[in-house]
């Protein structure tokens, strides 16, 4: 039709309104064992938050659209958002994966204590080494009692406890967001699945604790039972983990049930899943790219991220109020709509529309604007150890200079994003704007693979990194992601798109890190400061004596 699609369906669909302690009690008839240590655990009565009723008062305070404003080569108007949403994704272990996969654990003719102390049991296993005590601060000492917090809820009396395993297991599978279907999961626009499958990278339940979502395609992975479906903590076999592969676990729908309602969603996952040693040390033992889009979960809970029509070209809608085909805006955020984000009253928190035609990774991007915008906000939960931090972006004649501090210290010279990687601060070789580099890939590249590797090198010795070959943007004018080299660019080949490393981090136990970026420009200019895209890189990979790092 004109302005949408049609797809036949079997049954009239009911809009489920019930909140998420409803849902599952209505429909857990599949998975009786996790139902019922989410009662008892009482994790099933935290899934009831639902709207910020003060937000509804509040938002008064801000204008319902801003004004048209210059970013990047075009105007913008923003939509301030309606509502404040909170949301659940449950990922849910039916009982029938649970008496298949642990026979050895469970079996149907046991009573429901003793399935639920068999979980209990699972749970401490997959919890019980020291790194997960000191990640979770299970080894710290309650100042009344004298003793651990492992020693006081380590035990089938203390289910309540955020220190209790059964608990730390459960919460691992809530992510802390509403995914209402799978085509939420992953922004998979932009991605060039010959060499990367989709990959975000999420927080849960469990505090310090960050989950894996993944597309993945068997050009990656040739072992993958399902192509091009979901998998969770998945990891191919790479040098990274020592040729390794980490199945995870496949995610799939429901059938014939209501899988989600106004704040939750379940969806069916094929194993366990624990934030645990196979996790820190293997699957997250890589190159982290995380899109600056799903770091904070009201992006999703408000329909912010991947709203409208990505291949819907810039139009007048986007300098409007009446926004794009399928519902698309852009959006600002007013101070206090983020949670762990804070920023001062003259800076905006702007946020572009997916379009995927911007050479911005997957099309859509933040810009922080101001005079004088200063932002803090918290460094994304990954296991103890030392990383680089990249920040990844388009650099233009009207962006922004601003200092990055993390936990307060500043990192080096500011980042000022006016110039980009063939300008001599950089040192990077181009064939021009969107010019193919390597002759070897294509005949108009003019540079060979050594001389390539080389500038690499020169690029890392000033701080810097080419655009990864596995984004592109561009489409190949279907409606579904899909490169094709005659009409699209990797951000590799442009010359406006780089990744500027900002230092190395410790990441310490238990402890939740925050960056902070502050203008450095005078007081009387304004300019955008983009968050398009971090990378966390464990040192082990990208340091002196590392792995060696893939281009993409």
């Amino acid at each position: 039709v004109e302005n949408g699609v049609v797809h036949p369906v079997d049954k009239v669909l009911v809009p489920n309104t019930s909140l998420g302690a409803s849902l599952l009690d209505e429909n857990h008839e599949d998975f009786t064992i996790f139902y019922e240590a989410l009662k008892r655990t009482a994790l099933l009565d935290s899934l009831s938050r639902y709207r910020d009723d003060g937000y509804e008062e509040w938002k008064n305070n801000y204008a319902a659209f801003t004004p048209s404003m210059r970013i990047g080569n075009e105007n913008y108007v923003g939509k301030r958002p309606d509502h404040r949403y909170s949301g659940f994704t449950l990922l849910i272990v039916p009982d029938k994966v649970l008496y298949e996969k642990y026979s050895d654990r469970f079996n149907e003719s046991m009573t429901m204590d003793e399935k639920i102390d068999a979980l209990y049991d699972l749970a401490v296993e997959k919890y019980s080494d020291n790194t997960s005590a000191s990640i979770f601060g299970l080894d710290k000492v309650d100042p009344k009692e004298g003793k651990t917090y492992k020693e006081l809820y380590w035990n089938k009396s203390s289910l309540k406890s955020q220190y209790n395993p059964l608990h730390m297991f459960l919460s691992y599978h809530i992510l802390d967001r509403l995914f209402t279907s799978t085509a939420k999961l992953v922004n998979c626009w932009g991605v060039n699945t010959a060499y990367l499958d989709p990959t975000e990278w999420v927080g849960t339940m469990l505090d310090f604790s960050t989950m894996k979502l993944e597309r993945v395609y068997r050009t990656i992975d040739p072992a993958v039972e399902y192509e091009r479906d979901y998998y969770i903590n998945h990891s191919h076999a790479s040098a990274y983990n020592n040729d390794e592969r980490i199945r995870g676990a496949h995610l799939t729908t429901p059938e014939n049930a209501d899988n989600f309602s106004l704040n939750v969603a379940y969806f069916y996952v094929d194993d366990v899943l624990a934030y645990d040693q196979t996790m820190r040390t293997k699957v997250m033992n890589t190159r982290m790219r995380i899109d600056f889009m799903t770091l904070w979960p009201e992006l999703t809970n408000n329909n912010i991220r991947l709203c409208g029509n990505p291949t819907q070209a810039y139009n007048a809608g986007d300098n409007s109020e009446d926004g794009t085909e399928a519902g698309g805006y852009n959006y600002y955020l007013p101070p206090g709509y983020l949670k762990n984000a804070t920023f001062s009253e003259n800076t905006t928190f702007f946020i572009q529309r997916p379009i995927v035609y911007w050479s911005s990774l997957h099309g859509d991007v933040l810009g922080v604007l101001g005079t004088s915008y200063d932002v803090t906000f918290r460094l994304p939960n990954v296991p103890p150890g030392t990383y680089e931090l990249r920040l990844g972006y388009c650099a233009l004649a009207d962006r922004g200079i601003g200092q990055v501090y993390v936990d307060g210290v500043p990192q080096g010279i500011p980042i000022d994003m006016r110039y980009g990687p063939s300008d001599a601060r950089v040192g990077g070789l181009y064939n021009g704007f969107k010019g193919w580099r390597n002759k070897e890939e294509n005949s108009s590249g003019i540079y060979t693979s050594e001389e390539l590797e080389e500038n690499a090198r020169v690029m890392k010795n000033n701080g810097y990194y080419s655009g990864p070959k596995g984004a592109f943007y561009n489409n190949d004018g279907t409606d579904a992601p899909r490169y094709s080299a005659s009409v699209c660019v990797t951000h590799y080949n442009q010359n406006d798109l780089m990744r500027r490393k900002i230092c190395n981090v410790e990441v310490k136990a238990n402890t939740h890190h925050t960056i902070r970026l502050r203008s450095v420009l005078s007081s009387s200019e304004s300019g955008n400061f983009v968050l398009d895209y971090m990378e966390l890189v464990p040192i082990d990979i990208c340091g002196a004596g590392g792995l060696g790092e893939d281009l993409y």
